[in-house]
């Protein structure tokens, strides 16, 4: 079953690091809109958000952040302890400053550690995913435990590609997303 999610990150990653410039930020640019419309219908107050990777082309959060805040709602960025393998969670403001880690993942500065009871959706980032909501990620279970622990939220993939159609290799124990958002919609999955 592994070897089905290791074959499609060797390809899915490559592919999308060799998007030219103009196409992602063409995409980023129909996607964020969408994220921001389903975060104001859904009512949400408190929103998790990852922080690009820009090596890897993920999608560019900083926008939608940037909106969010602006509209008067809570966003919580991570840091990550790659020791330990977890994730420590941060209240974002404006101000706030950031480094790369040696992954070069962006990470908050002396920030205020963030409650994560409140969070009413977390945004994931996605090497791929299913109209079933399987998702595929790098592999290390990060939001799998994050997940595990927010049992209640509103669990968002956000990917700059179309959804596949099925993942024949999903596992009972695999977490699946409730909506999907790519620059062509916002897909309600299961």
């Amino acid at each position: 079953m592994n070897d089905f999610k290791t074959i499609l990150r060797r390809q899915v990653l490559p592919a999308r690091k060799v998007l030219s410039s103009a196409l992602w930020e063409e995409r980023n640019r129909l996607l964020a809109p969408k994220v921001v419309e389903f975060i104001t219908r859904d009512s949400a107050k408190v929103i998790h958000s990852f922080l690009p990777i820009e090596r890897n082309k993920e999608v560019n959060t900083w926008p939608i952040i940037k909106d969010l805040i602006s509209r008067n709602l809570k966003v919580v960025v991570s840091s990550t302890d790659l020791e330990k393998e977890q994730m420590l969670h941060f209240y974002y403001h404006p101000q706030l400053k950031f480094r790369l880690n040696r992954l070069k993942i962006p990470e908050p500065i002396n920030a205020e550690k963030a409650d994560t009871s409140t969070i009413d959706i977390v945004l994931i980032p996605l090497l791929a995913a299913d109209k079933q909501g399987n998702r595929i990620g790098y592999g290390k279970g990060y939001y799998d435990r994050l997940l595990q622990d927010l049992p209640k939220v509103n669990k968002v993939g956000l990917t700059l590609g179309p959804l596949f159609d099925e993942f024949s290799f999903a596992e009972a124990h695999d977490i699946k997303l409730d909506y999907c958002i790519t620059p062509f919609e916002i897909y309600q999955c299961q």
